[in-house]
C-alpha cells in the first residue's frame, strides 16, 4: 500500500479541513468525525492545531520506522500515556457539545402521546461518548466506563442546564485522563474504504438527526415584536410567502432563459431583475413602463407632484401622507433622470467616436 503524502494531506486540509478530509485520507475516521461534528473544534481551533500536527499524523499513518521506534520507547518507559492538556480540553469541548445537543433534541412536547422527557437520563451517555471518542483517537485508547462514571455526576447533581452539562463533561474528561487512558499497543483494524465510509455515514446521520429533532420540535423564531413561533411553522409559512413565491418564479425564469437564450442574455436579464440602479423600482413608483420616454416620465412626475403636493392638504395626517408621497415621487424622478442622462451622454460619446 502506497504511503501517505504530507503535501496531499495539507492540500486536503486546505480545501476540506472543516469536513475532516485530511483525516479521512490518513484513515483517522474518528478524528474526522470529531472535526466535522464540533465545527472544526469550535470554529476552527482544532484545525489550527492539525496544521502543525500533520507531519506527525502522516508518520503515524505510514508507520515511519523512526516514529515507531520513538513510540515504542515511550510505551516501555511510561506505563500510561502522559497527560495531554489538548486531549482533555478536546474531551471537555466535545462532551459538553454532544450532551448539550442531545438535551436540545429531546422533544418538549409529547410525540404520539408519549412524554420523552425521560431521555434526559441519557445525557450523561452522550457526554461520555464525546469524551470517549476524543480519548480514543490515534495511539491512545480507554474504557467507556470511566468517562461514563464522571458524566453520571450530572444525575447526582440533579440539574440539566448548561452549567451542569459543562461540569459533567469536565469530570468525565478528567476521570478518563486519570484512570481510563491507556496506550493502544496494537494497531486499529483497517477495513476497506466502503466499510469505513458506511460507519462514518451512520455516525453523521445519527448526529444530524439530533439537530433535525431540535429544529423540528423545539427551535423557535422571534420576530421584531418579540413574538415567538416554532421554527417548523416559520419555515412552512416562508415556503408559502410572496417572497419565496417570487424567488421561485424568478429562478425558474432564469433557468428557462439559460436553456433557451444562452448565458449572455440570461445574465443581462438577471441584472435587469436585480435592478442595481433602482430604475425598475423608480418606474414602478411613478406607474410607468420600462420603455417610457423622458417626456412621459417628466409629465408623469409633474402630474403626481401636483396631485400630492403637501400645500394642497390641511388635515395633518393627510398632509404628512402627501409629504411622504411627494418625496417618494421626487426621488424616483431624480433616479430615472440621472440614469437617462448618463445613458444619453454615453451614446453621444460612442457616436462621436
Amino acid at each position: 500500500m502506497a504511503g501517505k503524502s504530507v503535501c496531499v494531506t495539507y492540500l486536503l486540509w486546505l480545501i476540506g479541513g472543516w469536513f475532516g478530509l485530511h483525516q479521512i485520507y490518513l484513515r483517522r475516521d474518528r478524528h474526522a468525525f470529531l472535526i466535522w461534528s464540533s465545527a472544526a473544534g469550535y470554529l476552527g481551533f482544532g484545525l489550527l492545531r492539525d496544521l502543525w500536527r500533520i507531519p506527525e499524523y502522516v508518520k503515524d499513518a505510514n508507520e515511519d520506522p523512526g516514529y515507531m521506534e520513538e513510540l515504542i520507547k515511550n510505551m516501555k518507559k511510561k506505563r500510561k500515556p502522559p497527560y495531554n492538556i489538548f486531549r482533555q480540553f478536546g474531551g471537555v469541548i466535545v462532551g459538553n457539545l454532544w450532551g448539550w445537543i442531545f438535551q436540545l433534541a429531546i422533544p418538549e412536547e409529547t410525540v404520539f402521546g408519549i412524554n420523552l422527557s425521560f431521555l434526559e437520563l441519557f445525557i450523561p451517555v452522550a457526554i461520555a461518548l464525546g469524551v470517549h471518542t476524543v480519548g480514543n483517537v490515534g495511539r491512545i485508547q480507554g474504557s467507556f466506563l470511566y468517562p461514563l462514571i464522571g458524566a453520571s455526576s450530572l444525575l447526582f447533581l440533579k440539574f440539566f442546564d448548561v452549567e451542569g452539562i459543562s461540569i459533567a463533561a469536565f469530570l468525565s474528561s478528567m476521570l478518563f485522563e486519570a484512570k481510563g487512558a491507556q496506550w493502544r499497543r496494537t494497531p486499529n483494524p483497517r477495513p476497506n474504504f466502503c466499510k469505513r465510509m458506511s460507519y462514518l455515514g451512520i455516525c453523521v446521520l445519527l448526529y444530524s438527526s439530533l439537530w433535525v429533532s431540535y429544529l423540528y420540535f423545539n427551535a423557535e423564531m422571534t420576530d421584531s415584536s418579540g413574538e415567538s413561533i416554532k421554527f417548523r411553522d416559520g419555515v412552512a409559512n416562508f415556503l408559502t410567502s410572496p417572497l419565496w413565491t417570487d424567488f421561485k418564479r424568478t429562478f425558474n425564469t432564469l433557468i428557462t432563459s439559460l436553456w433557451t437564450r444562452g448565458w449572455h442574455e440570461t445574465w443581462k436579464q438577471f441584472m435587469d431583475d436585480l435592478d442595481p440602479f433602482g430604475e425598475h423600482q423608480a418606474l414602478k413608483v411613478l406607474g410607468l413602463e420600462s420603455n417610457a420616454t423622458q417626456v412621459e416620465i417628466t409629465a408623469r412626475w409633474r402630474k403626481l407632484s401636483k396631485e400630492w403636493h403637501p400645500d394642497r392638504y390641511v388635515n395633518p395626517d393627510k398632509k404628512l401622507e402627501a409629504q411622504e408621497k411627494f418625496m417618494e415621487f421626487s426621488a424616483a424622478y431624480e433616479t430615472i433622470s440621472k440614469i437617462k442622462s448618463r445613458r444619453a451622454r454615453k451614446n453621444n460619446s460612442f457616436q462621436d467616436y
